[in-house]
């Protein structure tokens, strides 16, 4: 009898212990997809995709930051000034005393404590609603930031689907090229016919190989780019059906923007914030001129009894500051400037949006008639005439070229068909970009406007 080789001994002992370890409910070591990467099988609507996004995306470490400042700078106007202690020993005589013989150190002296308030009049109510308006401009600006990267991410993955399905029907053509390359042969081998048509079959088939790895070369550029918009590896769709009806989802629905919710997308709403806070900044300016009073009130404790001073007293006083010169006229001219730019970019924004609306829904119109022209009946009449030709080269009612010819104009179709898909889809992508419409925002964004 033979021996069993080593190696493969080792590898039905291996496979024994896995399956053992399958069986007690034991997984085999493998690379945290969840943690480190995105499922396009599962991918979930686009607010679940915006708050992946939130947490996953690299891009929003510093943007939580800024949101952050902006709470802390909120918080800091909703607290009073500090109190200031006041703590002096007075009276250090020089020379002799006076009256002569005293102690300079314990008769003389005097020992003072005081605590002053500055009280701000008309200045506390401007600055925390400047910063109360300027936490909800910079929570709009990151929701603003996470809608533009949702979009962006979205176009990357129908750019996977579209090459998983440009893949899928270059797959089909290029099993039927093969096929027919070996019925060829066959027919050749029979001297049905002839070896120029087996050549024609074979270098269809080549091309169509070509393209097949042409289009692998764009479905991992695509992927690519979606790992670098979602800041984590994009794990492609498990089926062509799944591809296109990631795709369909989107397509199926065609709704109009109403350009009066225009005012409500997140950046136009954080520039109106903006305007805002300078506005309030610009009132907190001009209030410049009223003094903010500081009171004070102190004990003293004084030792030089000798002269006649009291020995315990307290005092209280009052000081404020002259506006003679900064009145606040610099803060003002700033918070003006900000405050016209802000709202003169605001309607500039507007009333582009407003053309860009115009204009795509144009765009869209004229897609989803060329695209009911392909789907509807174009590809069915090529999809037609490629079946009678086949059937009609197996009989040897028709040449060979013309099928060659017929099947590529219908796989011409059939990525023609897929591209005005993708096309479709940033379209609609850039439409609700253009528009007010846009994932929900996350709690903690949404919670500061």
């Amino acid at each position: 009898m033979r021996r069993v080789p080593t190696l493969l001994l080792s590898c039905l002992l291996l496979g024994t212990s896995a399956a053992s370890a399958a069986s007690k409910g034991e997984a085999a070591p493998s690379i945290p997809a969840a943690r480190d990467s995105v499922t396009l099988d599962s991918l979930p609507d686009e607010d679940g995709v915006a708050e992946l996004l939130w947490e996953r995306s690299t891009q929003f470490t510093q943007a939580r930051i800024r949101v952050d400042e902006a709470q802390a700078e909120l918080t800091r106007t909703q607290l009073l000034p500090n109190p200031e202690l006041d703590l002096s020993w007075n009276t250090l005589p020089l020379g002799p005393t006076n009256p002569p013989g005293l102690d300079r150190l314990r008769d003389v002296p005097n020992y003072q404590a005081g605590v002053s308030q500055l009280v701000e009049l008309g200045k506390r109510g401007p600055r925390q609603r400047s910063a109360r308006a300027a936490l909800s401009a910079t929570a709009l600006d990151v929701q603003a930031e996470l809608r533009e990267l949702t979009y962006d991410f979205l176009q990357r993955v129908a750019a996977v689907a579209t090459a998983q399905v440009r893949l899928a029907e270059l797959e089909g053509l290029a099993a039927d090229a093969a096929r027919l390359t070996g019925l060829e042969r066959i027919r050749q081998q029979r001297g049905d016919t002839a070896g120029l048509d087996v050549d024609r079959a074979v270098l269809e088939e080549a091309q169509l190989q070509g393209q097949l790895a042409e289009e692998h070369s764009n479905l991992s550029e695509a992927l690519l780019e979606c790992s670098r918009a979602a800041g984590l590896a994009c794990v492609p769709f498990s089926a062509r059906e799944l591809a296109a009806a990631f795709l369909e989802r989107r397509l199926s629905r065609t709704p109009t923007p109403n350009t009066e919710e225009l005012p409500q997308r997140p950046d136009l709403r954080a520039l109106q914030a903006q305007r805002q806070s300078s506005q309030e900044s610009l009132t907190l300016a001009r209030r410049g001129w009223v003094p903010d009073p500081t009171f004070r009130v102190g004990y003293v404790h004084d030792r030089f009894v000798e002269s006649g001073n009291q020995l315990n007293s307290v005092f209280v006083g009052m000081s404020f500051p002259l506006p003679v010169f900064d009145r606040g006229q610099a803060s003002a001219r700033l918070a003006s400037a900000q405050a016209e730019a802000a709202e003169r970019t605001r309607q500039q924004l507007t009333a582009q949006a407003r053309r860009d609306v115009t204009a795509l829904v144009a765009q869209r119109d004229a897609l989803e008639a060329r695209r009911a022209q392909v789907r509807q009946k174009n590809l069915p009449l090529a999809s037609s005439l490629v079946g009678r030709l086949e059937a009609a080269v197996k009989a040897g009612g028709a040449s060979l070229q013309d099928l060659i010819f017929a099947r590529r104009t219908y796989g011409q179709l059939l990525l023609d068909a897929a591209q005005l898909d993708l096309n479709a889809y940033h379209l609609s992508v850039e439409l609700e970009r253009a528009s007010a419409a846009g994932p929900r925002a996350p709690g903690e964004l949404g919670s500061h406007f």
